[in-house]
């Protein structure tokens, strides 16, 4: 079970992982969804090649564009 205010996702790879979703996703294109987006890009780390990563689900989730190297794990349809 889940713990109060957070929030069960399932990833890129259908992996379900537990993030905080206390925060609210940020409209496309605003600052706040860019500055997210810059800041979770610096992270240091094997997040990048790690599809289950938490901070690859939530760069998803917030609908950020792939950096060099990331691996989303899309599904194929």
């Amino acid at each position: 079970m889940a713990k109060k205010g957070k929030k069960r996702i399932k990833t890129s790879t259908g992996k379900k992982i537990t993030v905080s979703s206390k925060v609210r996703v940020g409209k496309v294109g605003s600052k706040r969804q860019k500055s997210f987006c810059a800041r979770t890009a610096k992270i240091k780390g094997n997040w990048k090649s790690n599809p289950d990563s938490k901070n690859n689900a939530q760069r998803y989730r917030w609908k950020c564009p792939p950096v060099k190297g990331e691996k989303r794990g899309r599904k194929k349809k």
